[in-house]
């Protein structure tokens, strides 16, 4: 039985140093003992696709910037990260990105900030007509310490990111009725408007009806007279054809508007620290080309919608701002805080 044991031992002893030489290396001619793996060969993950959506054209600068954010982020990450941009309110109004990236079944969306107004206390703030008095005092207002304020509030309060603020442009009155040569032709007009007090509050203070109703049902409502009329930068006129159904434009210019890009905790928390700096780097540079676009075509824009058949009326703006006058002193007095930077940053 002893001389079994040893036996076995001994063989034991003698196959295993020959089965680690087997395995030492590869047989000859196998080539490298790295195998790729089953995602195409390369070893590479797939890569991360992020939904953005905007409610509005393809034409409008805002778009035209989602565009540019698109080719930047899959530039910068070697095509690690796909952007799939959506306009023309094809995943819902700006209201609902809002409560979408909140559950975290929308990446990222384009809201105006007058829809942000509804879920941040003071950002009501730079709705008061006139606050707002040139694009310069915009781009130091919203790409300085005001708009840091807003990101970070946005965090602490609705709980996704802001990766960016960009521009919409100064407001502008249309309608189908009548033209607008002062403040008092303003009275009896029925006028669409984003789901917003303080926009709500001024019209209604000047005569008119305000009618609160997401954008992608304006179009229709505006064809049908069930409204008369909206009020939008000159962009967003343009590119969403509104001289189909508007003949009269005022420039007004009665309230800037900002563009909040903002992105769910779930999609931003995914991402490692430099696909986040890849992000909001190609968010920043993407809006400086929006901004640009934007102001080009506030520029060109009065001569197309003229061309498409609207009559332009250029009423005194200080009418509009003594008409208002205790309107805004009351709004600046409840966000006194925030006015001030506002103002400091002129």
């Amino acid at each position: 039985m002893k001389k079994f044991i040893s036996f076995v031992l001994v063989a034991m002893l003698c196959i295993i140093p020959l089965a680690a030489c087997g395995n030492s290396a590869p047989p000859a001619g196998s080539g490298d003992a790295t195998q790729p793996t089953e995602t195409g060969g390369s070893g590479a993950e797939a890569p991360i696709v992020l939904k953005i959506a905007h409610d509005s054209s393809e034409q409008v600068p805002v778009a035209i910037g989602l565009a540019e954010f698109k080719r930047l982020v899959e530039e910068k990450s070697n095509g690690q990260m796909i952007i799939e941009v959506y306009n023309n309110g094809t995943l819902g109004s700006a209201s609902d990105y809002v409560v979408n990236c909140q559950l975290g079944t929308l990446d990222m969306g384009t809201v105006n900030q007058s829809v942000v107004s509804s879920f941040i206390p003071d950002l009501p703030a730079v709705d008061i007509p006139y606050i707002i008095e040139s694009y310069e005092h915009a781009d130091k207002v919203f790409m300085g310490e005001v708009g840091q304020h807003y990101s970070q509030e946005v965090r602490d309060i609705i709980g996704i990111e802001v990766i960016g603020i960009w521009e919409v442009g100064f407001r502008n009155l249309t309608n189908s009725k009548k033209a607008v040569n002062s403040v008092e032709d303003v009275a009896g007009l029925r006028i669409r408007t984003m789901d917003n007090p303080v926009h709500q509050a001024f019209w209604k203070g000047l005569g008119a009806d305000p009618v609160p109703m997401s954008w992608n049902e304006a179009y229709t409502a505006m064809q049908q007279k069930a409204i008369d009329g909206q009020e939008n930068p000159f962009s967003v006129i343009l590119g969403n054809k509104v001289a189909e159904v508007n003949n009269h434009l005022a420039v007004t210019e009665h309230v800037y508007s900002s563009q909040f890009i903002i992105m769910s905790d779930k999609a931003w928390s995914s991402l490692n620290e430099e696909q986040q700096k890849i992000i909001k780097d190609s968010c920043y540079e993407a809006g400086l080309v929006e901004r640009e676009e934007q102001r080009r075509q506030a520029n060109e824009a009065v001569a197309q919608l003229e061309e498409q058949g609207m009559s332009v009326t250029y009423p005194d703006k200080q009418g509009f701002i003594d008409a208002s006058a205790d309107f805004r002193q009351q709004y600046s007095e409840q966000y006194a805080d925030i006015v001030k930077m506002i103002e400091a940053a002129k």
